[in-house]
């Protein structure tokens, strides 16, 4: 049931209150509470008997009164009955229980659209705990999802995307279908949250220089990955093998992690051969990025710094370990 849809009758019905009030005030010279006592009796038609208008004119202001009020009453009883019934006073709750979720948080990520592509990307985020809003017009869709917060509604709008909360958000993962919709969406994003990071899907080769002009950060053309990894399947198919086992494990065993290394870490000035990281944690340094400089597969003496982003591969045990350091 939607709550707006109440509003009006609601207030119709205080307006009748406030009115028979001061109308029995005025016509019966009662006090502010026996008027009050016998509007509210009249308007539910309870009727005591305890009470009655005495005077003529209070008489005719009574037959006019319960008329309405009993309109506005039964109207607001089937409003509510028939949402019950439908269950969507159940939906109601629910959803305004998610918007308030919705609204306490920040620095989190919205996805754009549920279909193949942003289901994946709603796992991965889930399984690195992350916290996630959905975008997606279709309810259909939206009722299979479980424990997930939603906004349902057309990405490609403002206040859907406000309501998703992208003022506060971190991230925005853009994986509609239409190369025309995510170009919107990323002009959009950006003109309300200038420093979100965003991350886009691009259907065509043509579309990526696009969507880099309207303000991606990164754009995914996933045809191309898609075709990219079926060629190394036939050219290099045992390393491909391994590659998918180690980084789609469905239990997240293996995982590449980027991690900053603070100030006052110790390992700050140390090479990786002093750091001995292999032999304590079992990670490998697979890159590091400092500055705009991205050092791949670093040498073993190759000193570490204060800031440096390491990405790291290794189990998640071993990971943790690392980080703690």
């Amino acid at each position: 049931m939607n709550i707006r849809k109440l509003i009006i009758p609601v207030s119709c019905l205080a307006l009748t209150l406030i009115i028979g009030t001061f109308g029995y005030m005025w016509t019966e010279h009662l006090s502010f509470f026996d008027a009050v006592w016998l509007t509210v009796v009249s308007v539910l038609t309870i009727g005591y008997g305890d009470m009655t208008p005495a005077t003529i004119q209070g008489k005719i202001f009574t037959l006019i009164i319960i008329p309405v009020a009993i309109g506005i009453v039964t109207y607001i009883l089937a409003r509510f009955a028939s949402a019950v019934i439908d269950g969507k006073w159940a939906d109601e709750v629910k959803r305004r229980k998610m918007n308030h979720k919705i609204d306490q948080l920040e620095h989190h990520i919205i996805v754009c659209g549920l279909g193949r592509v942003g289901k994946q990307v709603v796992a991965q985020l889930k399984r690195e705990h992350q916290p996630i809003v959905a975008v997606e017009k279709n309810e259909q869709i939206l009722e299979k999802t479980e424990d997930l917060l939603y906004v349902n509604g057309d990405a490609t709008d403002d206040d859907v995307l406000i309501a998703a909360g992208i003022e506060r958000a971190a991230c925005i993962v853009i994986t509609l279908p239409s190369d025309t919709d995510n170009v919107f969406i990323t002009l959009t994003a950006r003109g309300i949250n200038p420093n979100i990071l965003i991350v886009t899907r691009a259907e065509k080769e043509e579309a990526e220089k696009k969507l880099y002009s309207a303000g991606a950060d990164k754009v995914i053309n996933t045809s191309s990955i898609g075709g990219k990894r079926m060629a190394m399947s036939v050219l290099k198919p045992v390393s491909m093998e391994l590659v998918d086992t180690l980084l789609q494990d469905s239990e997240g065993a293996y995982n590449v992690e980027e991690i900053v290394l603070r100030e006052d870490s110790k390992l700050v000035n140390q090479t990786l051969k002093q750091s001995k990281l292999r032999q304590v944690c079992g990670v490998t340094i697979v890159a590091i990025k400092r500055g705009n400089t991205i050092i791949s597969n670093p040498k073993p003496d190759e000193q570490l710094l204060a800031n440096d982003l390491l990405i790291v591969f290794g189990r998640e045990d071993q990971l943790r370990k690392f980080e703690q350091l």
